[in-house]
């Protein structure tokens, strides 16, 4: 940023010494020139930018992270209009972490068919002007929605023939899919004004209710072994906190926690490590439904350690505490 003031302060002299001069070539140079100072305003057709850098190449660079910073002001004011903030409306957390995700993209946005309109060189560094066609970076992005929504119909597709369960289980790849689709919505909107995501996002609200309604019909039976049960108890508040049912006679999927584990002490000249005592567990989670097929089955390693013996350390849930916030209550419970 000093180097950019540096350099503008630098021209501005120049222009004006320019300026003093009663030379035609002189006046002409300012007239060139003159888009460093005042480079043209973004419109309906194009972006424009101005860079600066030790080669042209740096210069053309700098001028694209220019209006690619720009187009992130512009997406972040759209985002709250977008399908993911209607969609989990009221969770600040999901929100401001998805949102802040979407305009770091915006940042590292791939550009076509950029042209240098002018550039310049003192002798020391160089100035670009950049122009970035609107039409073309609408069809890349427009592109890049296609080929993910593509792969979205055909998930949606398995999951309307699914059973009860296995709805929930391909609801985990839609909701990455459909995240994944809305980082796109408020760039094309800061991209063209005039973009209509309507066909896409009527359908991902569609598609966003029936999983909600198939979720509410989830009713849930939990069994574990001794070793299982402070895991069975995070993983029946986590599926509460999604209001799902339990019944241990009218359920739709059971859900049977067990899990094999071993007592172990490491030697340390770390007296604090040294002082632990870790339980070395392999979890298996498996979900049968009421005809008693088997229609998830997931297997965990985990080691925990405490100060305060075996059981205390086999009882801990913390790294399952970590990887459901990584993934979502029901995609740790399929392993999907």
């Amino acid at each position: 940023m000093y180097f950019k003031i540096f350099f503008i302060s630098v021209m501005f002299v120049f222009f004006s010494g320019c300026a003093s001069s009663s030379s035609s070539e002189n006046i002409k140079a300012d007239k060139t020139k003159s888009w460093i100072i005042s480079p043209p305003p973004d419109n309906a057709s194009y972006f424009y930018g101005v860079g600066y850098g030790e080669t042209q190449r740096d210069a053309k660079s700098d001028a694209l992270a220019t209006i690619s910073a720009k187009i992130s002001v512009e997406v972040a004011s759209k985002f709250s209009s977008s399908l993911t903030a209607i969609v989990h409306d009221g969770d600040e957390e999901i929100l401001n972490e998805t949102k802040n995700e979407v305009i770091s993209k915006s940042k590292k946005i791939e550009y076509d068919d950029v042209k240098v309109k002018e550039s310049f060189n003192d002798g020391k560094r160089w100035a670009a002007l950049v122009e970035v066609n609107r039409d073309t970076l609408t069809k890349t992005y427009q592109r890049k929605l296609n080929e993910v929504d593509k792969k979205l119909k055909s998930e949606w597709e398995l999951y309307q023939n699914a059973d009860f369960f296995e709805k929930l289980k391909f609801s985990v790849g839609i909701k990455r899919y459909l995240k994944e689709t809305d980082n796109f919505f408020p760039l094309l909107h800061a991209i063209n004004s005039r973009y209509d995501d309507s066909k896409y996002t009527s359908r991902y609200l569609t598609y966003t209710k029936q999983m909600r309604k198939a979720e509410s019909n989830m009713v849930f039976k939990i069994k574990s072994d001794n070793n299982s049960k402070p895991l069975a108890s995070l993983i029946r508040s986590e599926l509460s906190a999604k209001n799902a049912s339990f019944s241990d006679t009218n359920y739709n999927a059971l859900i049977n926690i067990t899990t094999k584990a071993k007592k172990r002490k490491y030697n340390s000249t770390n007296e604090k490590f040294a002082n632990l005592t870790f339980a070395l567990r392999e979890t298996t989670i498996r979900v049968t439904n009421r005809d008693k097929k088997v229609v998830s089955n997931v297997v965990y390693k985990t080691k925990s350690g405490s100060s305060k013996g075996y059981e205390d350390a086999l009882k801990r849930v913390t790294k399952y505490e970590k990887k459901i916030k990584k993934s979502g209550i029901i995609a740790f419970i399929t392993g999907n």
